[in-house]
């Protein structure tokens, strides 16, 4: 199952109490315009079930109502990856000051979840997984024993995380539970 990012992180992330930034659905530039006056300064995201969106011209930021409106109507219609654009999720814009990967997916090698993270997140992942996979950590996680605070600490040792590094082990906990709760692959 693809989750579009509206739906993960409404129906997945928020409930898992990994935190998400305030954000709009929204299925026409009027909404769009709605949404911005609500939430100010915002990232406009293409929602459809695939990735490379940023990359395709889908994600783009918009500081005022009329720039809103007109990156909406130019997102509104795209094809991506063999999708038509029809929603787009309005979300407030966050100063990026440092990007991280983290995931837990199922290792069908190993018939159990992997989580995975990288200081090097963001949009090229692929890319470092290909050039650079040690720089990309790997924790196989042992289904009776699950996925605890010392695991992710022992994963994340050596990351450079300084003060942070509780918060994120914390949200890789809760993204280890949400993926057990919701039976993900």
């Amino acid at each position: 199952m693809n989750f579009e990012e509206y739906a993960a992180k409404a129906e997945v992330l928020k409930p898992a109490a990994i935190p998400v930034l305030p954000s709009r659905l929204c299925t026409s530039p009027d909404a769009v315009a709605l949404a911005f006056e609500e939430i100010g300064p915002c990232v406009i995201k293409a929602q459809v079930p695939t990735g490379k969106r940023g990359k395709a011209g889908g994600i783009r930021k918009a500081d005022g109502v009329a720039e809103a409106v007109s990156v909406a109507r130019r997102v509104f219609g795209m094809s991506i990856d063999g999708y038509t654009v029809e929603k787009v999720l309005v979300e407030q814009r966050a100063e990026i000051v440092r990007e991280f990967y983290a995931a837990v997916l199922t290792d069908f090698a190993d018939c159990r979840p992997l989580a995975l993270f990288s200081h090097e997140g963001g949009v090229d992942i692929e890319e470092v997984a290909a050039k650079r996979p040690e720089a990309i950590r790997r924790w196989p996680i042992d289904l009776e024993r699950g996925f605890g605070a010392g695991d992710c600490r022992a994963m994340l040792a050596g990351s450079n995380l300084g003060d942070i590094e509780g918060a994120v082990a914390d949200i890789f906990q809760k993204l280890y539970a949400a993926y057990r709760n919701h039976d993900a692959e």
